[in-house]
């Protein structure tokens, strides 16, 4: 009698252990689809770039293709460099993503350190309107923005130094680097808000200890503070990286037709084949095939930079980004 209700009582502990590891086995499949169908929603674009880059105009009508095409050609991407005039405005972007990359890094992390640690009128009020500032979109501010570059005065320096009232600046890169070494670049009330959360997420025991050795408020910050928010500097720097690189808007308002953008040279993309671009200096027509291939091959140009940056910091990015989830 014992000895039988001992062996149902295994019997029903080996059926819940294989119906748990059965479970667990379904759940692992069902999480790995889900997983799978997720990627494959964020990785279409970049197939369907790639596949429609690489692939003759002939066979964009052939419903026997669907991903491999059937003639391979890399003249999409020729005609594409050409007419974006490419490198150019890769030189353009890759510069003004550097620099205001740069600037943004350290003009808001002293913005952000003043929030979270110095005590003046009115601090919570402007802190309100630096995060207001994130939504404000650029179109509603471009009259005063672009008067005040065209007519550049910074405060009568430019007549005391130049004799002139005023001086022209756009069609060059400086109305996008000054508003960043100012804290005033693009989306830069973010990165004023990442670096005021990792500043006030530190404990005041060290600035009080660099006091105590005789170090000043800029000391403190440079040597001390500074130092110990490198996951904030790597998200803020990735960050205005990559919206600089695709920042389309203000760009083309602000650089003018010498100094494209990448995000400008693709916009224009379609109207320089479809007119037959002296700039190009290839005969495209109006061949819709044509234009869809080498439309895709700039786009995967242009996306290609942010790809290669994806995956080398993708790692750093990850870590920063939980840290100021953490914080």
């Amino acid at each position: 009698m014992t000895a039988n209700v001992k062996t149902r009582s295994k019997h029903r502990m080996d059926m819940k252990t294989r119906r748990r590891k059965i479970g667990h086995v379904i759940g692992r499949i069902l999480f790995y689809v889900l997983c799978a169908c997720l990627a494959y929603q964020l990785l279409y674009p970049v197939l369907y770039m790639f596949s429609m880059a690489l692939r003759n105009p002939s066979d964009i009508n052939d419903p026997s293709i669907v991903w491999i095409p059937k003639n391979f050609t890399l003249d999409n991407f020729a005609d594409a460099l050409k007419s974006m005039n490419y490198w150019k405005a890769f030189s353009v972007s890759i510069t003004l993503s550097i620099v205001c990359g740069f600037f943004d890094v350290f003009s808001c992390a002293m913005a952000g350190y003043g929030f979270a640690r110095f005590k003046f009128p009115g601090k919570n009020i402007l802190f309100l309107i630096v995060v207001f500032t994130i939504v404000v979109p650029s179109q509603t501010l471009i009259l005063p923005l672009y008067s005040r570059w065209r007519y550049a005065s910074f405060a009568g320096l430019v007549k005391l130094l130049t004799g002139q009232e005023s001086m022209n600046l756009i069609g060059t890169l400086w109305p996008m680097i000054i508003p960043s070494a100012l804290a005033m670049g693009v989306r830069s009330g973010l990165y004023i808000f990442i670096y005021r959360q990792f500043f006030k997420g530190l404990p005041v025991a060290l600035e009080d200890a660099a006091y105590i050795d005789g170090a000043g408020p800029y000391r403190t910050f440079f040597s001390i503070m500074l130092p110990n928010v490198k996951n904030a500097i790597i998200t803020v720097f990735l960050f205005s990286f990559v919206w600089n690189w695709g920042e389309y808007y203000l760009t083309k308002q602000f650089l003018g037709s010498e100094n494209r953008s990448i995000m400008t040279a693709l916009s224009m993309l379609r109207m320089d084949l479809s007119q037959v671009s002296a700039l190009a200096g290839v005969q495209l027509g109006t061949n819709p095939e044509k234009i869809v291939t080498r439309m895709q091959a700039g786009c995967l140009l242009t996306a290609a930079p942010m790809l290669i940056v994806f995956i080398f910091t993708q790692r750093f990015l990850a870590d920063s980004i939980e840290h100021i989830g953490i914080k």
